[in-house]
């Protein structure tokens, strides 16, 4: 890399928007590409909030109807809805005069590069912390912000009373006990999509678990993998010929930014939260209303903020996320708390 005293502005310029783009293509964003985020663009100038709404239910199942008689009318519900707002992150780097004249090539290079991770980690981080403290009905984010975790009825996103619009039931996505990985454990969260799901009406409806979500814990990992990837069942690894029921039945998808405190550093207490989700089904929803994005200093004065004679470099993104029923996802803490 030649020295940077030796890079035009619009030079300098161009390479930071280069590596911008390159680095966004790059970057691994686990929770936005896990196939349970629905993610869809925001149009411009149509305000800072969007609500998010059930699909209208109806009775699944005709009554009899007496000879001459009319048909009774279908019960229709409408369900929970969910406000979203959206927020802007960013960040600022400056490209300093001193690392210009003194060639700090490598700080510089530092610099740039980091201007293509941080909104995309931003993201990623922000989406992920809502399975993070999927059993809280909030938390205080890394600049202070308190951070509304509910769904459309007012709990948690894991809750063992789930209430309806249109029933007295409810419905838990609470695994019982909040076991550790394994196959008896996989097994509890199964029934729960098999016996545990209600529409509105209090009627059991279908879901297809297809996706498990785990930390990045060596030893949980390895216990799904172990269970998804045997040629037979893990209790009989020695007979031939034994058919494995969960070969290739899930998506492990792991979360490296799981297991995190509000700051995203390494929190322990979560390293066996598990979950168990269906992506066809997921409500979770990302709307973008400016995706990440690269400011550079204005031409003029060879791109020098006056003051201090710096390149201001600046990234930005503009976002909201919101979660309107607990229905398609099942999760444990993995503590047997």
């Amino acid at each position: 890399m030649p020295n940077i005293s030796s890079y035009t502005f619009p030079q300098m310029t161009d390479l930071v928007n280069r590596s911008f783009q390159d680095g966004l293509q790059s970057l691994p964003q686990v929770m936005r590409n896990s196939g349970l985020v629905v993610e869809e663009a925001m149009p411009m100038h149509t305000g800072e909030f969007k609500r998010y709404a059930e699909r209208i239910q109806r009775n699944q199942y005709a009554s009899v109807r007496d000879e001459g008689d009319i048909s009774k009318s279908a019960k229709v519900q409408y369900g929970y809805e969910k406000d979203m707002q959206v927020y802007t992150v960013s960040l600022e780097v400056s490209i300093t005069k001193r690392m210009r004249v003194a060639g700090k090539n490598q700080e510089i290079l530092d610099q740039i590069t980091s201007l293509a991770e941080v909104c995309p980690a931003t993201i990623d981080l922000d989406l992920t912390h809502r399975l993070t403290f999927a059993f809280a009905s909030n938390y205080v984010s890394r600049d202070g912000i308190t951070i509304d975790c509910t769904v459309g009825d007012g709990n948690p996103l894991i809750y063992n009373a789930h209430t309806l619009t249109g029933s007295s039931a409810t419905y838990s996505n609470a695994i019982a006990s909040n076991p550790a990985f394994s196959k008896a454990a996989l097994e509890t969260a199964e029934n729960l999509f098999a016996t545990g799901t209600l529409n509105n009406l209090g009627e059991k409806v279908a879901m297809k678990a297809d996706v498990i979500v785990t930390t990045d814990d060596p030893n949980t990992v390895n216990q799904v993998r172990e269970l998804l990837k045997s040629t037979a069942s893990i209790e009989n690894y020695k007979n031939d010929g034994v058919l494995n029921v969960y070969k290739e039945k899930y998506k492990h998808v792991i979360l490296p930014r799981l297991a995190t405190t509000a700051n995203g550093a390494v929190d322990s207490s979560k390293a066996k939260y598990w979950f168990l989700a269906s992506s066809a089904d997921s409500d979770f929803y990302l709307s973008m209303l400016e995706a990440p994005y690269v400011k550079t200093p204005a031409a003029w004065n060879n791109g020098e903020e006056f003051s201090s004679e710096n390149w201001n470099y600046l990234t930005a993104a503009t976002y909201g996320m919101a979660i309107v029923t607990g229905r398609w996802i099942k999760g444990s803490k993995g503590d047997a708390s």
